[in-house]
C-alpha cells in the first residue's frame, strides 16, 4: 500500500513553497533526507507539480541549497528568494528562472538584518509580493526585533522598487509574544480582509493568523488563531483564482532529531514530534465576519470513493442500531461503546454525523481499537469544555498516567452545542490521521504504536445519536 499524503522516496517532506500558473499547483518544498541535524537544508529545493493533490509529478531538484522562501513571476520572470545560512549566519539570497526548473543565482543579492533594528540571529524565509496600495514590494521574514527582553519574535519588513535594492523597515508584526523568531510568513487579501499567517514554536506550537482591513495592521487575533495542531506546522497558502489552500506538513516520531526522547523505550507514540513529514494540505474558507476556517480539499474527500461493509455490536451498554444509518444511545450514568466486526483499513476516510445532549461528558470514535477498549486511539468531543482531543493508548493506561505531565496529547477548541449536528470525517493513512469537523477545524496526528483492530463509537455520561457512518477506501 502506498501513501496517500504525499512524500518522497526515503525522504520527506519539509517546508512547503506553493505557487500557482496555468492549472497546476507548483509546489517547491525542503527535501529532508534527514541524513544530518540539518532538518534537509544542505539538500535544498524540490519541485512538485499537482492539480487535485492527489497524484503527483516530481520535477526534481532545483539546485538550490537554502531555506524557505517565495515565487513570484515579473515580466515573465521567476524570482525565487529563499535564504542561506553561511557559517552560522543567515541571510536573504535571489535567484532567477525562466522555467521554474534551472535557477541562476544572484550573489550580488544577498543580505543580512540591519544591526539597528533586528537581531542578526534570525533573518529568513522571504515571502515578496507588490503592494499595490503602496505602489511597490513588500518582503516580509521570520525575524526577532531589538528589544529589552527575550520577546523578540516579529515577523520583519522590507520595501523596494525593483526587487533588488531594499530598504529595511520597522516590523510589520512585533507583539512580544514569541521568544522565536515567526516563521515562514505569508500575507494575502481576501475581500475587505488581510490576513498575515505566521509559524511558531515558542509560547505555542502551531501555525497561526491575524487579521486586518490593512495590510498595515493593526492586527486582530481572532478567537481561534490556529488552522491545525501541534502535529502541523510551517504552513504556507496560495490561491488558484477561486480557493486558497494552506500547506503544511504532519511530523513524524522516527527520528528523534531533537533528542527529547525518554532512555525508556514505550513506544513511538511516546516520542517527540521530528521536522519534517508527509504533505498535508486543507482549504482555507472565509466567514462571514472575515475569521477562517478550513476543510478537506474536494479533490481529496471523493478520493475515497469505495464504501465498505458497515456493521455495529454493542460492547458496553444498550444502543439502539439501524445498520450504520441510525445509532443512538443513552447513557447519563457511564460509558458505552459499540465496535464494527471488521477490522479498520489502514487507509480509508471514516464519515458521521453526530449529536448529543446537553448532559453529555464525551462522544467520539474509536480507531483501531481492542476489545478491551484500552489499547485504541481516542477521537473525543467533549461538549463541556468546547474542544475536540486526541489520546493514544497510553493515556488509558497505568503507565501513561504516570509518565504524562499533562492531561491530553492533541486537542482544539470548537464550539459544541447540544443537539446541534456535527459533520466528523477522518482520514487515515497507515501512521497518518487527518480529522476535521463541520468544515471549521482540521487537527493532524499520528498513530504507531498500534496498526489493527475495530472502529468504534462512544459516548460518555450522556445521549448519543450518531447518523450515516460511513468507511471508504481508495482501491476496493
Amino acid at each position: 500500500m502506498s501513501e496517500f499524503f504525499y512524500r518522497p522516496d526515503n525522504a520527506w517532506v519539509g517546508d512547503v513553497i506553493p505557487y500557482y500558473e496555468d492549472g497546476e499547483f507548483k509546489l517547491f518544498y525542503l527535501h529532508g533526507w534527514r541524513g544530518n541535524y540539518r532538518e534537509g537544508f544542505v539538500n535544498g529545493w524540490y519541485l512538485l507539480g499537482t492539480n487535485d493533490f492527489c497524484d503527483y509529478k516530481e520535477y526534481g531538484p532545483c539546485k538550490i541549497e537554502g531555506g524557505t522562501g517565495h515565487i513570484l513571476k515579473v515580466d515573465g520572470l521567476y524570482h525565487m528568494f529563499y535564504c542561506i545560512f553561511p557559517k552560522g549566519k543567515q541571510l536573504v539570497s535571489h535567484a532567477t528562472s525562466h522555467d521554474l526548473i534551472h535557477w541562476k543565482k544572484d550573489p550580488d543579492a544577498t543580505f543580512a538584518a540591519d544591526d539597528n533594528i533586528y537581531e542578526l540571529s534570525d533573518w529568513r524565509d522571504p515571502f515578496v509580493f507588490w503592494n499595490e496600495d503602496e505602489q511597490q514590494y513588500w518582503m516580509v521574514l521570520t525575524a526577532r526585533v531589538k528589544g529589552a527582553t527575550e520577546r523578540k519574535g516579529c515577523t520583519g519588513l522590507l520595501t523596494s522598487n525593483d526587487l533588488k535594492s531594499w530598504e529595511y523597515q520597522e516590523p510589520l508584526y512585533a507583539p512580544n509574544i514569541h521568544v522565536g523568531a515567526h516563521e515562514c510568513p505569508d500575507l494575502f487579501q481576501m475581500g475587505e480582509w488581510w490576513y498575515l499567517i505566521y509559524s511558531a514554536y515558542t509560547d505555542r506550537f502551531g501555525t497561526f493568523y491575524r487579521m486586518s482591513k490593512s495590510p498595515n495592521g493593526p492586527w486582530i487575533t481572532p478567537k481561534e488563531d490556529t488552522f491545525d495542531g501541534r502535529a502541523f506546522y510551517a504552513a504556507k497558502s496560495v490561491s488558484d483564482g477561486e480557493k486558497r489552500y494552506l500547506f503544511g506538513w504532519n511530523p513524524t516520531k522516527n527520528e528523534d532529531i531533537f533528542g527529547w526522547n525518554s532512555i525508556k523505550h514505550l513506544g513511538k507514540d511516546y516520542h517527540t514530534w521530528d521536522w519534517g513529514g508527509n504533505l498535508i494540505v486543507h482549504e482555507i474558507l472565509q466567514r462571514a465576519d472575515g475569521t477562517l476556517a478550513v476543510k478537506v480539499p474536494d479533490t481529496v474527500d471523493q478520493a475515497f470513493a469505495i464504501e465498505k461493509k458497515l456493521n455495529f455490536a454493542s460492547v458496553l451498554g444498550e444502543w439502539d442500531i439501524k445498520n450504520s444509518e441510525r445509532i443512538y444511545c443513552e447513557s447519563p450514568y457511564s460509558f458505552s461503546s459499540v465496535l464494527s466486526n471488521e477490522d479498520l483499513p489502514k487507509q480509508c476516510k471514516i464519515s458521521m454525523e453526530l449529536s448529543f445532549t446537553e448532559e453529555t461528558q464525551g462522544i467520539g470514535l474509536l480507531l483501531r481499537a481492542q476489545s478491551s477498549l484500552v489499547n485504541t486511539y481516542i477521537i473525543r468531543l467533549e461538549p463541556k469544555r468546547n474542544r475536540i482531543t486526541f489520546r493514544s493508548d497510553i493515556m488509558q493506561s497505568e503507565e501513561g498516567g504516570k509518565t504524562f505531565p499533562y492531561e491530553v496529547e492533541l486537542e482544539r477548541p470548537i464550539d459544541l452545542i447540544p443537539t446541534q449536528p456535527y459533520e466528523v470525517k477522518v482520514f487515515i493513512d497507515d501512521t497518518m490521521c487527518e480529522i476535521y469537523v463541520d468544515q471549521t477545524i482540521a487537527m493532524s496526528v499520528r498513530m504507531y504504536d498500534i496498526n489493527e483492530g475495530k472502529f468504534g463509537l462512544f459516548v460518555s455520561q450522556g445521549t448519543a445519536l450518531i447518523k450515516n457512518t460511513k468507511i471508504h477506501t481508495i482501491d476496493g
